[in-house]
Parts: C-alpha cells; structure tokens; sequence
C-alpha cells in the first residue's frame, strides 16, 4: 500500500500543469459566431511548404452579404483552414473554417467591411502551418455578382453556333460574361461572351459541334471602368448541348400476317445510336442526351376523333389491319431530329361472306359479327381503285348484338352512300378504346357490288359467241362480267345449253378467272341455244340472251373422195380430147394438103449412064413450034451458092450434070440414065421419055418436044439457091 502512494503523489503534481492555458490563448473560449480576436490554437508559423491554400477572394454577395473563398493544393485529410483579417496590426481575428473553402460571413462578425482590410488563409496540417497570400481591399465595394442560373438558359440554334439567353438577375447591370465548354474526354477551353448592354437580358453566342455533344458553364462579373475588377462569380451549372446532327437510327421494321384476333404484330429491329457525353451530362435530363420515340398515324378510318400518337420507343407493337405511317422519331432540347418512317400498308385479304349486305326499298343494312357490347365500329368504304381521299366512313355507338351475334348497320336510300354499280372495298375495325390508336382491331375487310346485281344487269354477261370446234363440240365465249372486277364478288359464271325442244338441258360452272368453255357431245343438225349466268356467293345472276347455233350435218368422205376423182376424170378426159383432136388435125391437114416434093432427093433429071455417051443436037428455039403447051412441062429446079463453086452438100452425079450442062452446047443424052425417082416424075412427060435411047430420031423429027426438052433444062439451070444445103427437086 505504501508503495502506491509512493507512485501517485508525482502524477499529482502534474494536473495543475495540465489546467494552465496554452502559450497563445487567451483566457476566455472564442465564440463560433463571428471572428475571434485571440490568437489562433497553434504556432504562428510558416512551414514554407509548396502546397496550400491559393486563389483567395473575398467579396461582397448582393443576396447573402460576404464570402471568402480559396483552392487549396495538397492533400486534404486532416487539413484545418483559418481565415485571418487585420484592420490593423494588434486588431486582427480569425474563423476556423475546419475543411471548407469558404466562408459566408455578415457584418455584424467583427469584419470591418466598409474599411480596407488584409485578408489571408492559414491551414494547419499535421504539424505545420500553411499560408495563402494576403489580399487587401474594402469588402463593401468588392462585389461578386450570381451566375446566371441554369434553369432559366434557353437555347436556340443557327448554323453552326447556339445562342444562350437568360433573363439578368436582379441589381446586377453591367456585367461581363465567360464561359467554358468542352467534350467527351476533352479538357475545357474558356472562351470570353463580352459586355453585356441590353437590358434586362444577357446572352451569349457559343460554338454548335456538329456531331458531338458539348458541357458548357458561365460566369459573370461587374464591371466598373477605372475601378480595380471585382470577382468572378462562380461557374453555373453545367448546360448541355447536343451535337447540331444527332445520330439517325437504322432500325428494321417488319409485320406479321393478320392474325385472329384482328391485329397484327409488328416489330422494329435493330439498336438505336449511342450518344457519348461530357463528364457533367451523364445524368439523366441533363439537355445533352438524345430520346426516341414512336409517332403513330392511323390512315385508316379518318372519322375517328385521334388520328396520330407519339409514345415512348418500343420494340413490339400490336396494330389492327389498318394503313399506318410509323416514324421513329429523334428528339433533343432543340427539337426534333431525323427520323425513320415506314408506310404500313392495309391488310388486303378479303372475307367473302363474312358481310352480309342486303339492300330494299327503305335503304341498305349490313350485318357482321359482332364483338364485345362495349366496342365501337369504324365502318370505311372506299371505290375501288381510287385515291384515299375520297375514302367514307361512320363510327357507331357501342351496341348489343342480335340474337345471331351478329352488329347491325343501316342507311337510307336517300343517303346515298353507295353509288350503283360500283365495286367497294369495306372494312370495320373495333375499339373499346377509340382515343388509344393501338387499341383497334380489324373485324373484317372484303369487297362488294354496290346495288342490286340482278336488276343492274351485272350478273348477266354480255357478247356471247358461239364458235364450232369439230361436228360434236363448239367454243363459248363471253366478255367478263361486272362483278369480276370485285375481288371475291363473282363466285362462278354457268354455262346454260340446250336444244330448241327443250329436251337436253346441261348447266356448266366455270371458274370466275375464266370466259371461255368447251361444249361437247353434241348432234349435227339440231339446233341449241346457250346463255350465260354470273352469281355471287349470295346470289344468282339472270342469264343473257339467248344465243342460237347448230351444226351442219357432215358429208361422208367417200362421196366428197368420188367427186375429186370425178372432177379430175373430167379434167384427165378434156386433156385427151385436146391432144386427139390436135393430132387428128394435123393427120388430116398432111392428107388434104400433102407436101411439095423436095428437088434434092428427085431423080427426075438423071439419065442412064449410056444416054450420056451419044451426042444430042440441039438445034435454035427458033426451029421448035410456037403451040408448045408450057402446062404440062416438067421443070427442073437448080440449086447452087456460086456458078464457079462446088457444093459440098450436092450429089456428086448431079455436080457432073450440071457441069455438062454449063460446059457443052450440045447435050449427049445417050449415056444418061435418070434415077428411079426421076424417071417417074419423068413419065408424066411424053416429051422427057422421048429422050430415052433409041429416041433421038424421035426428037429431030418432033421439034415440039425439043422445045420442051430447052425449056425443061433451062429452068433447071436458072433455079436459085435455096437456103441451106443444095437442094435439088421437081415441081410439077
């Protein structure tokens, strides 16, 4: 026990040491109010560090009274800021700040805000102490002015820069502007706005990027020519601007067949672009960013009350039937950017049957099925073939159903809602919720006729021609009918043909694409009539008129075979004739007029070979009588081309003849002996044969016959030459 006490009385003697106040402090604790004039907790010393406080300013706020302010370089764990002001040397105080860098103060802090004080900051880390530079000015007439306050910028674009406006804050006139801006991964660059003069407003006109998107912040201060420059303010929020040509998106649009329900399934593909952004834009509505989204307009049934939609961007959409236009559209704080469109088209399939359409004398009702009792119908008829524009449609009220489940439309005839003999195209959507443009549904899409198709005439074909094939078939043509130029109206033409008794009767269907059929197994000789029909799937159509036609009764091969042989005989036989008749003419003609004898081949004026060796004694013409009879003489013809030149082509025995006789006056006759030929041509002349042998007193006594004798053979000497070949002949 001793030896404790022996251990605590030194402790005891410290506690009084540790009550004593620190070197520096004054007796009485500073109050956390205003400035404290004592000296500050810690060595008044300088550590001459590099680091430190920097940058400080000290200024009056039109809305708050006073601020100082400073940067600090270093690291700031555990740092302690004072800031230090001085009247005069003995008069100074200070605020411990701890780890702020401002300070916010008023005059009633024991800062003499109307008198030129020095200012500076102290910050105390670890074990040592680090000062700002001083700065001495009167804070009353240092006035910092508000930045212009982001939330009131507007922004508008010209080309290639974008304007920022903002209304002056109040009692802060005559300022002068700064900004910086800067890009994704960028460092800032300051750039000056200028003096602002127009009252009431301040702008300032900045670079636009064309395809990225920028941070911009402002500042301002007031300006007072011929006085020292008051501070800055501090930097507004950041303001963010998007590129002046935002990325396109490059989506895929695709859609799906109709399905059962009357809705169709169409959906966008792709990713839409990425836009980068500054450091101060990553949040969410900073301005910089750019949004889709999709504007619907429903072509379809146009007297509805909402027409088009924009919604957020989604990739699956649940569309009725009905022709849309669809863009998905890009959206920034300028407005509107590029956007992709697509036509959507309206579902053409069409439901024979499924309208029923029944017109009488008070007007016209339609029936289809009906769907939920809280749907209301957009009925759209549109002629077919022509411009949406002239496209008619009625909305109806929600509506029971009839005991058939089937809704109900009528109009009077009056109306005029449907022309005569016009082709429509009907569709009906349904809607519980007609506002909402995806809430429609198709009921049903198919065509009709418009009128009644039997009193119209339009299901009775027209120009109905009857061709024959062979003795048992013919062609039926027909032009089209009117209901063919309605997709699904016309179900089938019928092909009607008869006999003119009535007894065989046979109706054919052909198909609507169709005008034309074969008729088959009918007789040669009777006669038929044929008529053609045109029905749709409710109703039938009248039949044309009448169209008569018979086949003529063929006649046997045979018979047509014998009348070919006949003909031909006759020709065969006329031929004949005329080549008989030719050459019984010709026979006929050489019979009564045979033909001249040729003097070549005559042998009248040969004589026996021994007539020539006696000596004739031709005595003067003179000496013959004068009644010599010429009729009866034989003459003999000559023919020779030259006197002087032998023919070639004359008997050599006549070429001797004729030789005597040019040669010697006096012709032997002895000797000469005349062919066979000659001698009888020679016969038919006493005065010739007279010459034969034996004969030669004859003519000495008989002068008569030698004048015949001269005549004869001077006619032979004078004959001319014939053409061709020397001929020598008789003519009687």
């Amino acid at each position: 026990m001793g030896q404790l006490w022996g251990r605590l009385i030194p402790l005891l003697w410290l506690i009084p040491l540790l009550l004593l106040p620190l070197p520096g402090q004054g007796a009485e604790a500073c109050s956390t109010s205003g400035c404290c004039f004592q000296d500050p907790p810690y060595p008044d010393a300088d550590s001459g560090s590099a680091s430190g406080p920097r940058d400080l300013n000290c200024y009056r706020i039109l809305s708050a009274g006073y601020e100082c302010s400073w940067q600090y370089e270093g690291p700031t764990a555990g740092v302690s800021h004072f800031l230090r002001s001085c009247l005069r040397p003995g008069r100074c105080c200070y605020f411990a700040v701890g780890s702020a860098t401002s300070l916010q103060f008023s005059d009633q802090d024991g800062v003499s805000v109307l008198q030129a004080v020095t200012l500076w900051v102290e910050s105390r880390a670890e074990n040592r102490t680090e000062k700002s530079p001083n700065i001495t000015l009167k804070l009353h007439s240092s006035v910092k002015y508000d930045p212009p306050p982001a939330e009131d910028i507007t922004l508008s674009r010209s080309t290639g820069q974008v304007l920022f406006k903002w209304e002056t804050p109040a009692r802060q006139d005559d300022a002068e502007v700064q900004f910086r801006h800067r890009t994704p991964g960028s460092l800032w660059k300051l750039d000056n706005c200028g003096r602002q003069d127009d009252a009431g407003f301040e702008s300032c006109l900045c670079p636009l990027q064309m395809d990225a998107a920028q941070e911009f912040q402002l500042r301002r201060r007031r300006l007072r020519p011929g006085t020292p420059e008051d501070p800055w303010s501090s930097w507004s929020t950041p303001v963010c601007v998007p590129p002046e040509h935002p990325p396109q998106p490059t989506l895929r649009l695709s859609v799906e067949a109709l399905r059962p329900n009357g809705r169709r399934q169409v959906t966008l593909h792709g990713q839409l672009p990425q836009l980068e952004l500054p450091e101060g834009c990553l949040g969410s509505n900073s301005g910089g960013e750019v949004t889709y989204s999709v504007r619907l307009h429903m072509l379809s049934c146009p007297c509805k009350a909402k027409a088009m939609a924009t919604f957020q961007l989604k990739k699956l959409l649940n569309l009725s039937g009905a022709a849309y236009d669809l863009a998905v559209v890009s959206q920034n704080r300028f407005g509107p950017g590029p956007n992709q469109t697509w036509h959507i088209p309206a579902h053409t399939h069409t439901e024979p049957g499924s309208l029923n359409i029944s017109a009488g004398a008070n007007g016209t009702t339609m029936h289809w099925p009906a769907q939920h009792q809280s749907a209301t119908y957009c009925i759209e008829w549109q002629p077919q073939g022509q411009d949406r524009n002239l496209t008619m449609c009625t909305l109806t009220a929600p509506q029971d159903p009839d005991p058939m489940g089937m809704a109900t439309h009528s109009w009077s005839r009056a109306s005029r809602a449907m022309e005569q003999k016009v082709c429509y195209h009907i569709t009906i959507f349904a809607s519980a919720r007609p506002e909402k443009l995806t809430s429609w549904s198709t009921v049903l899409s198919t065509y009709h006729f418009g009128g009644n198709v039997a009193a119209s005439g339009a299901g009775s074909p027209q120009h109905v021609l009857v061709k024959k094939l062979s003795q048992d078939s013919v062609s039926v043509d027909w032009t089209p009918s009117l209901l063919s130029a309605c997709p699904g109206v016309l179900k089938e033409y019928v092909v009607r043909c008869q006999d003119a008794e009535g007894n065989q009767v046979s109706e054919l269907p052909v198909k609507p694409t169709e005008t034309q059929v074969t008729l088959g197994g009918l007789r040669a000789g009777t006669a038929y009539t044929v008529q053609v029909r045109a029905d749709t799937p409710t109703l039938q159509g009248t039949w044309s008129q009448p169209q008569p036609f018979s086949i003529e009764v063929q006649v046997s091969q045979v018979f047509e075979l014998s009348i070919i042989l006949v003909s031909l005989g006759s020709f065969v036989s006329i031929l004949l004739l005329g080549v008989l008749g030719y050459l019984g003419l010709n026979r006929a003609a050489r019979c009564l007029c045979p033909p001249l004898p040729t003097p070549c081949a005559s042998t009248a004026v040969e004589f026996p070979s021994s007539q020539g060796k006696q000596a004739w004694q031709w005595t003067s013409p003179a000496d013959f009588p004068e009644e010599v009879s010429l009729k009866g003489a034989s003459v003999v013809n000559l023919s020779w081309e030259k006197a002087q030149v032998t023919d070639l082509d004359t008997p050599v025995h006549f070429q001797k003849k004729t030789q005597l006789l040019r040669g010697t006056p006096e012709l032997a006759l002895e000797d000469t002996e005349l062919p066979l030929e000659d001698r009888r041509q020679v016969q038919g002349h006493p005065e010739a044969r007279a010459l034969g042998p034996g004969r030669q007193d004859g003519l000495e006594g008989n002068p008569a016959q030698v004048a015949e004798l001269s005549l004869l053979l001077g006619d032979l000497i004078q004959t001319p030459t014939f053409s061709g070949p020397a001929h020598m002949g008789l003519e009687a």
